[in-house]
Protein backbone atom coordinates (compact mmCIF):
# COMPACT_ATOMS: atom_id res chain seq x y z
CA UNK A 1 0.00 0.00 0.00
CA UNK A 2 1.05 3.37 -0.79
CA UNK A 3 -0.20 6.52 0.98
CA UNK A 4 -0.36 10.09 -0.53
CA UNK A 5 -1.63 13.67 0.34
CA UNK A 6 -2.51 15.16 -2.46
CA UNK A 7 -2.95 19.09 -2.81
CA UNK A 8 -3.75 21.17 -5.70
CA UNK A 9 -5.77 24.43 -6.55
CA UNK A 10 -9.06 23.23 -7.31
CA UNK A 11 -11.04 25.31 -9.84
CA UNK A 12 -14.35 24.31 -8.50
CA UNK A 13 -13.73 25.82 -4.75
CA UNK A 14 -11.49 28.10 -5.68
CA UNK A 15 -8.46 27.48 -3.62
CA UNK A 16 -6.14 24.48 -2.24
CA UNK A 17 -7.80 21.23 -1.72
CA UNK A 18 -6.24 18.42 0.12
CA UNK A 19 -7.11 14.53 -0.46
CA UNK A 20 -5.81 11.46 0.95
CA UNK A 21 -5.22 8.59 -1.03
CA UNK A 22 -4.30 4.86 -1.08
CA UNK A 23 -3.16 2.91 -3.85
CA UNK A 24 -2.95 -0.90 -3.39
CA UNK A 25 0.07 -2.84 -3.56
CA UNK A 26 0.60 -6.89 -4.01
CA UNK A 27 2.88 -7.33 -1.29
CA UNK A 28 0.25 -8.31 1.05
CA UNK A 29 -3.49 -8.39 -0.42
CA UNK A 30 -4.41 -8.72 -3.61
CA UNK A 31 -2.32 -8.57 -6.80
CA UNK A 32 -3.69 -5.08 -8.37
CA UNK A 33 -1.94 -3.92 -11.50
CA UNK A 34 -2.23 0.09 -12.61
CA UNK A 35 -4.28 1.25 -13.86
CA UNK A 36 -6.10 0.65 -10.69
CA UNK A 37 -9.90 0.74 -10.12
CA UNK A 38 -10.80 3.26 -7.81
CA UNK A 39 -13.14 4.37 -5.18
CA UNK A 40 -13.93 8.17 -4.08
CA UNK A 41 -14.91 7.87 -0.76
CA UNK A 42 -16.53 11.03 1.39
CA UNK A 43 -16.68 11.66 4.64
CA UNK A 44 -19.41 12.70 7.50
CA UNK A 45 -20.71 15.93 8.96
CA UNK A 46 -18.06 17.09 10.94
CA UNK A 47 -15.73 14.37 10.10
CA UNK A 48 -12.44 14.61 7.67
CA UNK A 49 -9.93 12.60 5.73
CA UNK A 50 -7.81 12.11 8.48
CA UNK A 51 -10.06 11.17 10.69
CA UNK A 52 -11.46 8.82 8.85
CA UNK A 53 -8.44 6.73 7.76
CA UNK A 54 -7.49 6.92 11.18
CA UNK A 55 -10.36 4.80 12.27
CA UNK A 56 -11.52 2.68 9.76
CA UNK A 57 -9.57 -0.21 7.84
CA UNK A 58 -9.36 1.71 4.47
CA UNK A 59 -5.67 0.21 4.41
CA UNK A 60 -6.52 -2.74 4.64
CA UNK A 61 -8.93 -3.00 2.09
CA UNK A 62 -6.99 -0.88 -0.77
CA UNK A 63 -4.98 -4.10 -0.13
CA UNK A 64 -7.37 -6.80 0.29
CA UNK A 65 -9.57 -5.66 -2.90
CA UNK A 66 -6.82 -4.56 -5.17
CA UNK A 67 -9.09 -0.92 -5.20
CA UNK A 68 -7.80 2.83 -4.77
CA UNK A 69 -8.95 4.75 -2.25
CA UNK A 70 -9.65 8.96 -2.80
CA UNK A 71 -10.59 10.59 0.51
CA UNK A 72 -11.40 14.02 -0.13
CA UNK A 73 -12.64 16.87 2.19
CA UNK A 74 -16.43 17.45 2.39
CA UNK A 75 -16.46 20.66 4.82
CA UNK A 76 -20.10 20.09 5.70
CA UNK A 77 -20.94 20.64 2.39
CA UNK A 78 -23.83 17.70 2.04
CA UNK A 79 -21.49 17.61 -1.64
CA UNK A 80 -23.96 19.71 -3.55
CA UNK A 81 -23.04 23.28 -5.97
CA UNK A 82 -23.55 26.70 -4.39
CA UNK A 83 -22.10 28.59 -7.54
CA UNK A 84 -23.23 32.02 -5.80
CA UNK A 85 -20.78 30.73 -2.97
CA UNK A 86 -18.18 29.68 -4.79
CA UNK A 87 -18.77 26.32 -3.43
CA UNK A 88 -18.94 23.84 -6.30
CA UNK A 89 -18.80 20.39 -3.64
CA UNK A 90 -20.62 18.26 -6.50
CA UNK A 91 -18.74 19.15 -8.68
CA UNK A 92 -15.43 18.75 -7.45
CA UNK A 93 -16.06 15.68 -5.86
CA UNK A 94 -18.06 14.16 -9.14
CA UNK A 95 -15.94 15.60 -12.30
CA UNK A 96 -12.65 17.57 -11.35
CA UNK A 97 -11.33 15.42 -8.62
CA UNK A 98 -11.64 12.04 -10.71
CA UNK A 99 -10.14 13.87 -13.99
CA UNK A 100 -7.24 15.88 -11.72
CA UNK A 101 -6.47 12.05 -9.80
CA UNK A 102 -6.49 10.21 -13.08
CA UNK A 103 -3.86 12.71 -14.29
CA UNK A 104 -1.78 12.70 -11.86
CA UNK A 105 -1.90 9.16 -10.77
CA UNK A 106 -2.29 5.45 -12.25
CA UNK A 107 -6.05 5.03 -11.96
CA UNK A 108 -8.11 3.86 -14.80
CA UNK A 109 -10.36 6.10 -16.42
CA UNK A 110 -12.83 3.16 -17.50
CA UNK A 111 -16.48 3.43 -16.08
CA UNK A 112 -16.46 0.13 -14.42
CA UNK A 113 -13.49 0.64 -12.46
CA UNK A 114 -14.62 3.72 -11.61
CA UNK A 115 -16.91 4.03 -7.62
CA UNK A 116 -17.82 6.71 -5.61
CA UNK A 117 -19.42 5.78 -1.34
CA UNK A 118 -19.41 7.63 1.78
CA UNK A 119 -20.32 7.47 5.38
CA UNK A 120 -23.68 9.98 6.63
CA UNK A 121 -23.88 13.10 5.16
CA UNK A 122 -20.94 11.33 2.51
CA UNK A 123 -23.59 8.80 1.63
CA UNK A 124 -25.77 11.47 1.00
CA UNK A 125 -22.95 12.76 -1.08
CA UNK A 126 -22.22 9.98 -2.77
CA UNK A 127 -26.05 8.64 -3.72
CA UNK A 128 -26.53 12.17 -5.44
CA UNK A 129 -23.20 12.31 -7.31
CA UNK A 130 -23.23 8.85 -7.98
CA UNK A 131 -26.41 8.94 -9.86
CA UNK A 132 -25.67 12.72 -11.58
CA UNK A 133 -22.50 11.78 -12.40
CA UNK A 134 -23.67 8.01 -13.58
CA UNK A 135 -21.59 7.74 -16.84
CA UNK A 136 -18.43 8.54 -14.69
CA UNK A 137 -19.39 6.33 -11.46
CA UNK A 138 -20.51 2.50 -12.00
CA UNK A 139 -21.17 1.31 -8.06
CA UNK A 140 -22.07 3.40 -5.42
CA UNK A 141 -21.31 1.94 -1.75
CA UNK A 142 -22.62 3.77 1.59
CA UNK A 143 -22.60 3.29 5.70
CA UNK A 144 -25.57 5.18 7.31
CA UNK A 145 -26.22 7.64 5.01
CA UNK A 146 -28.43 10.57 5.00
CA UNK A 147 -31.05 9.69 1.94
CA UNK A 148 -33.74 12.53 3.56
CA UNK A 149 -32.16 15.82 4.69
CA UNK A 150 -35.21 17.08 5.35
CA UNK A 151 -36.30 15.00 8.06
CA UNK A 152 -32.67 15.07 9.55
CA UNK A 153 -32.40 19.04 9.56
CA UNK A 154 -35.78 18.81 11.41
CA UNK A 155 -36.35 20.68 14.98
CA UNK A 156 -36.48 17.49 16.40
CA UNK A 157 -33.08 16.06 14.93
CA UNK A 158 -30.82 18.70 14.66
CA UNK A 159 -29.46 19.04 17.98
CA UNK A 160 -29.44 15.14 18.49
CA UNK A 161 -27.23 15.66 15.05
CA UNK A 162 -25.16 18.61 16.00
CA UNK A 163 -26.77 20.18 13.08
CA UNK A 164 -26.73 24.41 13.73
CA UNK A 165 -30.75 25.80 13.41
CA UNK A 166 -30.98 26.71 9.81
CA UNK A 167 -28.86 24.46 8.40
CA UNK A 168 -31.51 23.35 5.56
CA UNK A 169 -32.17 26.53 4.68
CA UNK A 170 -28.62 27.45 4.18
CA UNK A 171 -28.16 24.04 2.06
CA UNK A 172 -30.96 23.67 0.08
CA UNK A 173 -33.48 26.71 0.14
CA UNK A 174 -36.95 26.23 1.15
CA UNK A 175 -38.27 23.19 1.35
CA UNK A 176 -40.35 23.23 -1.96
CA UNK A 177 -37.56 23.73 -4.10
CA UNK A 178 -35.76 20.90 -2.14
CA UNK A 179 -38.47 18.80 -3.18
CA UNK A 180 -38.37 19.47 -6.39
CA UNK A 181 -35.03 19.01 -6.63
CA UNK A 182 -32.43 16.24 -7.54
CA UNK A 183 -30.98 16.76 -3.80
CA UNK A 184 -34.56 14.76 -2.80
CA UNK A 185 -33.17 11.43 -3.41
CA UNK A 186 -36.47 9.48 -3.21
CA UNK A 187 -37.63 11.80 -6.00
CA UNK A 188 -34.62 11.42 -7.72
CA UNK A 189 -34.04 7.64 -7.82
CA UNK A 190 -37.14 6.84 -8.89
CA UNK A 191 -37.33 8.97 -11.45
CA UNK A 192 -33.91 7.92 -12.99
CA UNK A 193 -33.63 5.03 -15.49
CA UNK A 194 -33.00 1.75 -13.69
CA UNK A 195 -30.83 0.71 -16.53
CA UNK A 196 -28.41 3.13 -16.05
CA UNK A 197 -28.55 3.27 -12.58
CA UNK A 198 -25.14 2.48 -11.32
CA UNK A 199 -24.93 -0.49 -8.79
CA UNK A 200 -25.90 0.10 -4.98
CA UNK A 201 -25.31 -0.85 -1.74
CA UNK A 202 -26.48 0.84 1.30
CA UNK A 203 -25.92 -0.40 5.08
CA UNK A 204 -27.53 0.36 8.02
CA UNK A 205 -27.54 -0.02 11.78
CA UNK A 206 -31.08 -0.95 13.04
CA UNK A 207 -30.45 1.13 16.43
CA UNK A 208 -29.41 3.94 14.12
CA UNK A 209 -31.22 7.01 16.18
CA UNK A 210 -30.59 9.42 13.38
CA UNK A 211 -30.94 7.73 9.75
CA UNK A 212 -32.31 4.18 9.93
CA UNK A 213 -35.78 4.81 9.71
CA UNK A 214 -35.39 7.32 6.78
CA UNK A 215 -32.94 4.20 5.09
CA UNK A 216 -35.41 1.49 5.38
CA UNK A 217 -38.02 3.64 3.44
CA UNK A 218 -35.91 4.48 0.97
CA UNK A 219 -34.96 1.25 0.22
CA UNK A 220 -38.23 -0.06 0.66
CA UNK A 221 -39.28 2.48 -1.78
CA UNK A 222 -36.91 1.86 -4.30
CA UNK A 223 -37.40 -2.42 -4.43
CA UNK A 224 -41.12 -1.64 -4.79
CA UNK A 225 -40.77 0.63 -7.99
CA UNK A 226 -38.32 -1.84 -9.59
CA UNK A 227 -35.35 -0.34 -8.78
CA UNK A 228 -32.46 -3.00 -7.90
CA UNK A 229 -30.83 -2.07 -4.92
CA UNK A 230 -28.19 -4.27 -2.24
CA UNK A 231 -28.82 -3.74 1.63
CA UNK A 232 -27.53 -4.61 4.79
CA UNK A 233 -28.76 -4.22 8.18
CA UNK A 234 -27.12 -5.29 11.50
CA UNK A 235 -27.39 -4.17 14.99
CA UNK A 236 -25.33 -1.04 15.42
CA UNK A 237 -25.76 2.73 15.68
CA UNK A 238 -24.58 6.21 14.23
CA UNK A 239 -21.30 4.90 15.01
CA UNK A 240 -17.77 4.19 14.37
CA UNK A 241 -17.90 0.06 15.56
CA UNK A 242 -20.54 -0.16 12.86
CA UNK A 243 -18.93 1.40 9.94
CA UNK A 244 -15.77 -0.83 10.85
CA UNK A 245 -17.70 -4.14 10.89
CA UNK A 246 -19.33 -2.69 7.30
CA UNK A 247 -15.71 -2.19 5.39
CA UNK A 248 -15.85 -6.03 4.29
CA UNK A 249 -19.01 -5.68 2.96
CA UNK A 250 -18.61 -2.52 1.32
CA UNK A 251 -15.51 -3.42 -0.49
CA UNK A 252 -16.37 -6.22 -0.94
CA UNK A 253 -19.72 -5.20 -2.77
CA UNK A 254 -17.11 -3.00 -5.02
CA UNK A 255 -14.56 -6.01 -5.93
CA UNK A 256 -17.29 -7.79 -6.67
CA UNK A 257 -16.63 -10.80 -4.53
CA UNK A 258 -18.51 -12.28 -1.19
CA UNK A 259 -17.99 -10.91 2.27
CA UNK A 260 -15.21 -11.96 3.90
CA UNK A 261 -13.54 -14.13 1.17
CA UNK A 262 -10.29 -11.30 1.18
CA UNK A 263 -11.02 -9.92 4.31
CA UNK A 264 -7.74 -11.25 6.32
CA UNK A 265 -4.32 -9.78 6.21
CA UNK A 266 -1.34 -12.42 6.40
CA UNK A 267 1.85 -11.12 7.18
CA UNK A 268 4.96 -13.11 4.92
Amino acid sequence: MAFIKLNYKSKELGREISAQVFLPADLLGEEAEPPYRTCYFLPGYSAGGTELYTYLGFRMQCDLKGIAVVIPEGENSFYIDHPERGMNYSSYVGAELVEMTRKLLPLSDKREDTYIGGISMGGFGALYNGLRYRDTFSKIAVMSPVVDCLELTSKDTCADAGFPEGLFHYLFGEEKEYLKSDANLKKFYLEADKDKMPETFLCCGRQDRLVYRQVKAFVDVLRENGKAVSYKETDGDHELEFWGNMMDPVFSFLAGIKEGEKNRMVLK
